[in-house]
This record gives C-alpha cells, sequence and structure tokens, in this order.
C-alpha cells in the first residue's frame, strides 16, 4: 500500500509541527507519520514507519485492545476515546501514551488518523509509586521513619481528604499556617476556617485525585508564620491494580530561598544601573575629550595639525556613541548595531558638511554585537566612511556611502562602499602610507579577521569589506 500525501498546505505544516504524535493508517498499516511521532518511536525518518502493520509498534498487552478498537472503528465509523497504550521502539524499550483515533473516508477509501501523546514520563512515576504502594502496608514503619527525617513536609489522604499518614514537618508547618493541630483520621479540608483557602486546598488535593502529577507554588500568610512561600508537589496513590486510593502532597518551604533570588534581583538592578551610569560618564569624558581636541582644531594655524585633531575628535566620537547606545539599552552587555551605524554616519557627513550632497545607507538590522566588537568595528566604519567623504567625492559631486553588517554560521562581514571615483589603480592595502587605513588593518587583526578590497569589473566606487570572527 502505498503512502498517503497531504496536499492542504495548512494542514500538512500542522500535522508536521504538531508536538504531539499524528500518523494515518489503513488496512492495519501506517501510511503517514509526522515527525514528532518519528522521535517518540526512536526512528531517523517517517520512511522506516510506512508500510509497516500497525502493532508491529504496539506492545503485546496492549494489541488486544488496539485491535478491538479499529474493529470498533470500522463497524460504527466513529471516533473511539482516548486510551492509554504501550508502544515499543525501536531500541526495543517500551513507551507509554495516550491515544485518540478518528476513522474518516477518501474517495470510497477508510483510513484512520491516530494522535499520539508521550505521557511516558507520567506513567513511569505513577507505576514507580504503585510499587511502593504495594509494599506501604509492610514497610510503613521504615517509610515513616524515612520521611521523619526529610526537612521537607509530607501528607498523604484517602480519596476522601482523610489523613492517612504525615510527618513531624508537615504537622509544623499546616499549625504555622492554619493554627490548627493535625492527626490521622482527620478530614483535612475541615481543619481549613477560611472558606477561600479551603476551596483553593480541596481543588489542589482533587488535582492530584483525578490523576494529575504536578507542582505549584503557593505565598501564603498564616496564622502563625507571617508570610511563607511553598512550592507543593501532588501526586496520587494507586493500589496494584492501578486504582486510585489517595493523593499525597509535599510542600517544600522555599521563602529563605525567594528572599535571597529577591536580594540577588535587586542587587542585579543596582549594578545594571551602575554600569550605565559608568557608561554614561564615559561617553560624557569623551564626549569632552572630543570638544578639546575640536577647539584646538579651530585654533591651531597649521592646517596639517588641525585635520590630525579632526581626525582624532571624529575616532574618539565613534567610541562615545557605543557607551550612549550602551547606557540608553536595556542590555548593557550589547548594542544595536543598527542604531548606532545611523547616528554615527549622520554625525560624520555633518562634520564634513556633505548632508546635501551624500547620501548614507545601512543595511545590519537585527544585528546586536558586544562592546569588545562594537569599539574596533566603529573605529573600522569612522576610517572608512570617512576616506570616501574627504576622497570619493570632490568638488560638489553627489553620491552615496552605504555600510553593511552581516553575520552567519562562518563568521561576519562588514562592508562599506561608495560610488565615487574609486581608488587609484593598483591599491594595496599593505603598501598603502595612510594612517587610517592602517587603523583599519590593526583593528581588522583585532576582529581576528582581514580588511580586502573587492574588486568588480566595470563597477565604479571602492567597496571594502573587513571578514570576522566574533
Amino acid at each position: 500500500m502505498e503512502s498517503i500525501t497531504i496536499t492542504d498546505e495548512r494542514y500538512r505544516m500542522l500535522f508536521e509541527l504538531s508536538r504531539d504524535g499524528l500518523a494515518i493508517h489503513s488496512e492495519g498499516r501506517i501510511l503517514s507519520a509526522n515527525k514528532a511521532l518519528v522521535r517518540m518511536l526512536g526512528y531517523e525518518s517517517a520512511e522506516e514507519l510506512i508500510g509497516k502493520p500497525v502493532l508491529q509498534f504496539v506492545h503485546p498487552r496492549s494489541q488486544g485492545v488496539v485491535r478491538e478498537r479499529i474493529h470498533k472503528m470500522h463497524r460504527e465509523g466513529s471516533t473511539v476515546g482516548l486510551i492509554e497504550e504501550e508502544f515499543i521502539r525501536k531500541d526495543g524499550s517500551t513507551l507509554f501514551v495516550e491515544v485518540l483515533a478518528t476513522p474518516f473516508s477518501e474517495n470510497g477509501t477508510a483510513y484512520v488518523q491516530v494522535i499520539v501523546r508521550d505521557v511516558n514520563s507520567r506513567k513511569r512515576v505513577e507505576l514507580e509509586l504503585e510499587r511502593l504502594r504495594s509494599k506501604l502496608q509492610i514497610t510503613r514503619d521504615r517509610l515513616l521513619g524515612v520521611i521523619e527525617g526529610t526537612k521537607d513536609a509530607i501528607c498523604a489522604v484517602d480519596i476522601h481528604f482523610r489523613i492517612i499518614a504525615f510527618n513531624s514537618s508537615y504537622e509544623l508547618i499546616f499549625w504555622k499556617l492554619y493554627g490548627k493541630k493535625i492527626e490521622e483520621g482527620n478530614i483535612l479540608p475541615e481543619l481549613i476556617s477560611d472558606p477561600i483557602e479551603r476551596a483553593v486546598v480541596i481543588e489542589n488535593w482533587s488535582r492530584a485525585l483525578r490523576g494529575e502529577v504536578y507542582t505549584t507554588e503557593r505565598t501564603l500568610r498564616g496564622l502563625v508564620q507571617e508570610v511563607a512561600v511553598l512550592e507543593l508537589s501532588h501526586s496520587s496513590i494507586r493500589d496494584s491494580t492501578h486504582n486510585l486510593i489517595g493523593a499525597t502532597q509535599i510542600i517544600r518551604d522555599i521563602t529563605e530561598r525567594k528572599l535571597d533570588d529577591e536580594k540577588l534581583r535587586r542587587t542585579l538592578e543596582e549594578k545594571e544601573v551602575m554600569l550605565k551610569e559608568i557608561h554614561h560618564r564615559v561617553k560624557n569624558n569623551l564626549q569632552i575629550v572630543a570638544s578639546l581636541l575640536g577647539l584646538q582644531a579651530d585654533h591651531s594655524e597649521n592646517e596639517r595639525i588641525s585635520q590630525i585633531l579632526k581626525e582624532c575628535e571624529r575616532r574618539i566620537q565613534s567610541m562615545a556613541l557605543i557607551h550612549k547606545e550602551l547606557y540608553q539599552s536595556e542590555n548593557i552587555t550589547k548594542i544595536d548595531f543598527y542604531d548606532y551605524l545611523n547616528t554615527l554616519l549622520v554625525s560624520l557627513l555633518h562634520s564634513f558638511g556633505r548632508e546635501k550632497k551624500v547620501k548614507f545607507a545601512v543595511s545590519s538590522k537585527p544585528n546586536f554585537v558586544s562592546i569588545e566588537t562594537a569599539i574596533p568595528l566603529g573605529l573600522i566604519v569612522n576610517e572608512l566612511v570617512t576616506n570616501s567623504l574627504k576622497y570619493a567625492f570632490p568638488g560638489e559631486t553627489s553620491g552615496t556611502v552605504s555600510v553593511k553588517l552581516r553575520s552567519g554560521s562562518e563568521g561576519s562581514v562588514l562592508e562599506v562602499s561608495d560610488d565615487g571615483i574609486g581608488m587609484p589603480e593598483g591599491f594595496e592595502f599593505s603598501k598603502s602610507e595612510s594612517l587610517g587605513l592602517k587603523l583599519v588593518e590593526i583593528l581588522s587583526r583585532q576582529l581576528r579577521g582581514k580588511c580586502v578590497l573587492v574588486s568588480e569589473e566595470g563597477a565604479s566606487g571602492t567597496r571594502i569589506q573587513v571578514q570576522f570572527k566574533v
């Protein structure tokens, strides 16, 4: 029998992305299975399941029930209810699952769709509890000795909420919370005076008596203990025939841990505020230095020295902008390089007075980088864009400067390009006398990368890439 192909795209995506195992079978053989079911059964691909008999994956203990369910669906053409079954995985191990099956027809052919939910972990816990319950009577004294030795509060009730066992820790915490002494045989909810609290306790125990295994956290104000933060774990108790006979509750007082967590959270917040303030002050100090250099450049009579001071001012401003982004960001360890590049390029265009003639384009979003990476990258962009603004557009020539940052599994690439007059023929980075380009090479090596001039036949302008790994 050939495998069935799901043609509806929405249904196919739902089928493949479902966390539950899904399969379609007909005449007792699997026609289609999703990835979740393949993983559950321990196989590599759906092809290993397609065409195989359904019962091949059902444990002998469950095969009789499964056969009867399949026959019933063929006879009545209706969905059969959710039941618990036991499957066999590829490695021979068993897997407990809940299965819901629904029949349907297409082009005269009868199919069955099954939904499989992995309950192996819960079932293993229940089986372990069942094994312990079968020995509960003969090991009662030993078990009580064990639970008395733990700090956790432990209590067990029958299906009528009647207390059948508890340790001293539970007795103490119950007295702190409700001001009542408990004894075996007491109906637990009847010991709680407040009707709202009594309803909550009944619901929590009822969930366990319905077979749920779960953990919840509650903050309570007790009669003796002012505030207690408790972690409550519930599970059911079953007899050897798997019938529910009661439930257990384990209470762990995590008040101190929560207080410590809150202190730690406040400490971290204080340190974060401090770091933001440090970044703010560093930014201010760098801007002061940049302003002093700018003032000195304006008052210098030597044009060459004035130009050098202006270049130093721009380099310091590029670093100051990074600290500004850090203290304004929610994440004080990384900055959005897209926002940074936009601010930097606007600043550079303004410093050269080229806002009306030269446009810029930035492409790097989303791209968050650490300060260790951002500072050398920012200086590289500063040098390359400065170089374009100084030399690529002589006179009143207009043009565009583009900056791109992209990251991939093999590394990152920073690209700065312009559509200006381009580099001189025969230009080589290694032979350049420009301090700015030498600085670009040094910073590229600092990033464990390299700087290359990309040449394209027939293309105008300059295109420089810095290939690096973070």
